[in-house]
């Protein structure tokens, strides 16, 4: 791609450079002529006109300015940071922007520069001034469109790579800067037809009000005699000053017309021979998009065409990609069948060695059938016993659990019994300590009886055999305590023993249980074996059946096998007969991809 300041940049600016000064070149000097003719430059001025405006004006405006201008625009076109749809919408615009821009505005100012130096250097009124711009414009306007198509010409490789670059960007023209055909080129016409007349009137009319004005002071002077006479020697100047700047303005109106009518006529011929070529490339079967591109009907045309290729060369690669997995396909097709043809050789053999595997299953299956039947039986009696066992565990395990229960009641009485014997014990400590208060008492008693001498000798007496009784209590007491310390002895060790002997119930629960629920279990699977025997007496019956139908299936085999081996050659024909049609189909593609 184009960059800024590259040295291809640099050449398309000097060629725009130089198709615009020779536009300008040619353009310029009718122009000139004109404005010279409005202004009434004399001889005597002609050397001024000529020698210092003039070139100053053409040096500044047409080869100075546009040197910034042009290459400004140009450099903005081809930026490198744009998208390759922006730079070509830039680059398809770019013509335009120089002609009815950057064109025109040069043409404005030259055409003030021009006639105002000359008006205010031979004090011309200001609306010969206006006049004589509007002069430069139009001989600007006139060159406006042969101008468009040598810049398009120009530009057209760059623009051409950048659609290339964008193939799916329509470049359809809208607006003055992007032209169509259906209004380029009668503007083309109606132009050189208005400049001819706005030009050749302004100047018949300004030649005309200088000779008559001249002439009506020469009849002031004269009288009305010689009126006449200097009347028609006055038309004679006349006729020759219009006839030069009519032949010449007409001839250049004429030539300007009919080089600008040439050269569209060139470009559209251009544009069809280019759509043309492709097409026929397209009929030999070659790929070859067109090489045109522009705003106008032609270049819709053109874009169409090379999207007509975009998608041409989508379907060809298409076929090529078919074509190579049909291809790919096919040798896998071969491939199966040659391994389907080993395949069902050795299937052959095998349908032998079914039949007589078969024949060992049948006999098989009755030796099963035979013993599931005695498996069977002996399930079954296992079963009965395991309930009968399972009957007497549970017997077993309320008989210990009712021994259990009695120990329990034994120990709880024993516990009770102790409880008692700890109550009468305290009983007991009472009657010791109320002997002990009665020995006391006696003891004062015999104390307070010697004290008394004879009188109290009875109740010495009586005190005496009150301290032998509380000393009989007392030992009594103490008889009656250690029985009931031997008491409370035995009763713990009857409790202890009575724990042990739940300790032990408890202990033969366990196991017995456990006993019990692997007796259950056993009982179980044998429930459980019988009812798989059973399955596996359905089962046998099921596989004497299916060995029959295995025969069966043998022999429809055998049938089976030999269609297959007949369809297996017409699959070989199928795959030769793809090959050589993906060959056909991927030379087919091959010429339309480029």
């Amino acid at each position: 791609m184009t960059q800024p300041d590259s040295p291809s940049t640099q050449a398309l600016l000097f060629k725009l450079l130089l198709l615009r000064t020779l536009v300008v070149t040619v353009a310029v000097a009718p122009a000139i002529y004109v404005d010279m003719q409005l202004l009434d430059v004399d001889a005597s001025h002609a050397g001024f006109v000529l020698g210092v405006v003039t070139p100053i004006v053409i040096g500044g405006l047409a080869l100075v300015v546009p040197i910034g201008a042009v290459g400004a625009l140009l450099r903005h076109a081809v930026e490198a940071k744009a998208s390759p749809a922006e730079r070509l919408r830039r680059l398809l615009r770019l013509p335009g922007v120089l002609t009815f821009v950057e064109a025109q505005a040069g043409w404005f100012l030259g055409g003030i520069f021009f006639n105002g130096a000359i008006g205010l250097a031979l004090d011309r009124p200001p609306r010969v001034i206006l006049v004589g711009v509007a002069v430069a414009m139009s001989a600007g306007l006139f060159s406006a469109p042969i101008m468009y198509m040598l810049y398009e010409k120009a530009l057209a490789a760059v623009t051409l790579e950048a659609f290339r670059r964008a193939p799916h960007e329509r470049p359809a023209g809208e607006g003055l800067f992007l032209p169509r055909q259906s209004w380029f080129l009668p503007a083309i016409v109606v132009s050189a037809l208005l400049i001819t007349c706005i030009t050749s009137i302004a100047t018949l009319q300004l030649r005309l009000e200088k000779n008559l004005s001249s002439l009506a002071d020469d009849l002031e002077l004269s009288g009305q005699y010689r009126g006449a006479a200097r009347v028609r020697a006055r038309i004679e100047p006349l006729q020759r000053d219009l006839t030069l700047p009519v032949a010449f303005l007409g001839g250049f109106a004429a030539l300007g017309a009919i080089l600008t009518a040439a050269w569209a006529a060139r470009r559209l011929a251009q544009g069809a021979r280019a759509v043309g070529a492709s097409l026929d490339a397209l009929v030999e079967g070659r790929a070859a998009p067109p090489q045109w591109v522009s705003t106008d009907e032609l270049g819709d045309l053109s874009a169409r065409t090379w999207l007509l290729y975009e998608q041409l060369q989508e379907l060809p690669r298409a076929l090529s990609s078919s074509a190579g997995h049909l291809a790919k396909a096919g040798t896998r097709l071969t491939e199966a069948s040659d391994q389907q043809n080993r395949t069902l050789s050795r299937q052959a053999s095998a349908i032998h060695q079914a039949r007589t595997t078969a024949q060992e299953i049948q006999q098989m299956s009755k030796l099963a059938a035979s013993r599931a039947g005695s498996v069977l039986q002996v399930a079954e009696r296992a079963a009965a016993m395991g309930k009968l066992g399972e009957e007497s565990l549970a017997g077993t395990e309320q008989g210990l659990d009712d021994i259990r229960g009695l120990t329990h009641g034994l120990n709880q009485q024993v516990v009770d019994l102790g409880t008692r014997a700890r109550e009468v014990g305290r009983v007991s400590e009472v009657v010791k300590s109320l002997a002990d208060q009665s020995h006391m008492l006696a003891i004062n008693a015999a104390i307070e009886a010697s004290r008394a001498g004879e009188q109290g000798r009875g109740f010495a007496v009586v005190a005496r055999q009150m301290r032998e009784l509380a000393d009989q209590s007392i030992k009594a007491t103490g008889q009656v305590r250690g029985l009931l310390e031997g008491m409370e002895t035995a009763t713990g060790e009857a409790v202890a023993t009575a724990d042990k002997s739940s300790a032990g119930v408890e202990a033969a629960l366990v196991p017995l249980r456990k006993s019990g629920e692997r007796l259950r279990g056993l009982i179980k699977l044998t429930h459980e074996s019988a009812a798989a025997v059973r399955q596996i007496a359905e089962a046998v019956a099921q596989q004497h059946a299916g060995v029959d139908q295995l025969f069966s299936a043998v022999s429809e085999m055998d049938e089976l096998m030999a269609a297959t081996l007949r369809q297996l050659g017409t699959t070989q024909e199928a795959a030769t007969a793809v090959a050589q049609a993906t060959g056909q189909v991927s030379e087919l593609a091959e010429r339309y991809v480029s």
